[in-house]
């Protein structure tokens, strides 16, 4: 049997929007089966056309609709609540792309995914000269996934032991990471708010720690000031096996 869909875009170019507004939808299908969909390439959008282009042989999209077909549509069939998404999302995700991701960590692999400011100036470090050189210290390699395709953002993610990263939408990379990875969210908002990567690593149950060593400078962008001698301090205990 045939299963035939259109989805809807819903932020093509947010990876985040993309896992967990877009391609969930196909909870509703049998992904055993084959799936004809319609999407069409709306702007060559690196996310959405990466990620589609990894997907098994039975999903065949369609460019153009086919008017003797009649496509289910979806967007939101699949609820997604303020700040978190079903856990039968993070499972579907990593069943799709299961064959890109690493069989296991490289230990003591350490990536420190940097905001590239040329593209925004969100949640930013005003200080990042010195995050990126104490990171890189202590063995971190300074990564901006914008750089790299979506293969290669999935392998990076999947084999890191350690991942460090400002709140963003780069996180919603770590659905593809190990349980014995450790992920560090640099924010400075409370633990009660903007739960979405700590969601993910609780039912994944890899380790998540939320820093908040930080002063927001500019409310509007949320741009910060990271205290690094905390940052680094933290970081010493937390490469240390068993403690978390």
């Amino acid at each position: 049997m045939v299963e035939y869909y259109e989805i809807i875009d819903g932020g093509e170019n947010n990876v985040y929007h993309f896992m967990f507004y877009m391609i969930s939808n196909f909870l509703i299908s049998n992904i055993n089966e084959k799936i004809v969909y319609y999407y069409p390439n709306k702007a060559n959008s690196k996310v959405s056309e990466g990620f589609l282009a990894l997907l098994e042989t039975n999903f065949e999209r369609h460019l153009i609709k086919d008017p003797t077909i009649h496509y289910k549509p979806f967007m939101g069939t699949i609820p997604i609540f303020h700040d978190i998404a079903l856990p039968q999302s993070y499972l579907l995700i990593r069943h799709l792309f299961k064959t890109h991701m690493s069989p296991d960590i490289i230990p003591g692999k350490k990536t420190y995914i940097q905001r590239k400011q040329t593209v925004t100036k969100t949640r930013t470090f005003v200080n990042e000269t010195q995050v990126q050189s104490a990171l890189e210290g202590l063995g971190y390699t300074t990564v901006c996934l914008e750089e790299l395709s979506i293969l290669e953002q999935i392998k990076l993610v999947s084999e890191s032991e350690f991942i460090i990263a400002a709140h963003g939408a780069a996180l919603a990379f770590t659905v593809f990471c190990n349980q014995k990875a450790k992920v560090v969210e640099i924010y400075d908002k409370f633990n009660t708010e903007k739960k979405h990567f700590y969601h993910i690593a609780h039912v994944l149950k890899h380790a998540f720690f939320r820093f908040q060593s930080v002063l927001e400078i500019d409310r509007v962008n949320e741009t910060m000031f990271v205290d690094t001698s905390k940052l680094m301090e933290f970081l010493t205990e937390w490469h240390i096996n068993g403690l978390f």
